[in-house]
C-alpha cells in the first residue's frame, strides 16, 4: 500500500445530518459523497479533537515587553 493510500484511509469524515464519523474506506466507490449510515448526501471532513499550535513569529524578550499592554 502506498503512503498516499495509507493517508487517505486515515481521513475521518462526518455526516452533516446524523453526525456520525467514519473513515474514507467506508465510503462506497459509486456514491462517495453519501453517508454510509443514513445515506445523506453531504459529508465534511471531521475536525481534529486537538488544536495545532503554530508559532507565528519569534519575538525577542525586549520586543515582547514593548508589545504587552
Amino acid at each position: 500500500m502506498s503512503s498516499q493510500q495509507e493517508s487517505d484511509a486515515n481521513i475521518i469524515y462526518q455526516c452533516v445530518w446524523c453526525g456520525k464519523k467514519f473513515e474514507k474506506k467506508m465510503l462506497s466507490k459509486i456514491a462517495e459523497t453519501r453517508c454510509p449510515y443514513c445515506g445523506f448526501n453531504v459529508i465534511m471532513k471531521a475536525r481534529s479533537p486537538t488544536a495545532k499550535l503554530i508559532v507565528s513569529s519569534k519575538l525577542t524578550e525586549e520586543q515582547r515587553l514593548l508589545t504587552e499592554d
